[in-house]
């Protein structure tokens, strides 16, 4: 019992975040041929740590990569995207995210203060703007 109880209290104490950056072939607007390539693919960082998540595609046209979040908790959430001019952020995210990158073909989602709360699996996608 006491064994149990210890790994318990030393696992609390660790307070590890998983964070799951799932892989998705997802290329908006109908394309031909588009991969969107997620690295790296999972992660398990200390509370209070941050982390850094890439995405990147093979569409020199396309302008916009968007993020998406999932977890058992609070379902999918759209979190933001990053085009080549600015990211532009949902509300619930502003003091927790930061998008960076051309929007184009390269996009970074950091997440600071990382906490239990978002152990989640991450998706990107790119996507094409028809104007």
């Amino acid at each position: 019992m006491q064994s149990k109880v210890s790994r318990q209290a030393q696992r609390a104490s660790m307070c590890t975040v998983l964070i799951i950056f799932s892989a998705i072939l997802l290329c908006l607007a109908g394309s031909a041929v588009c991969s969107v390539i997620q690295n790296p693919l999972d992660l398990i960082k200390y509370k209070d740590g941050f982390v850094e998540m890439k995405c990147t595609n093979n569409k020199d046209d396309y302008d916009r990569i968007l993020w998406y979040k999932h977890s058992q908790e609070t379902g999918f959430k759209y979190m933001g995207y990053l085009n080549t001019i600015f990211p532009k952020l949902e509300a619930e995210f502003e003091t927790k995210i930061k998008l960076s990158g051309d929007g184009r073909n390269n996009g970074t989602l950091t997440i600071n203060s990382v906490s239990v709360n978002d152990s989640a699996v991450y998706f990107c996608a790119a996507y094409y703007t028809v104007l």
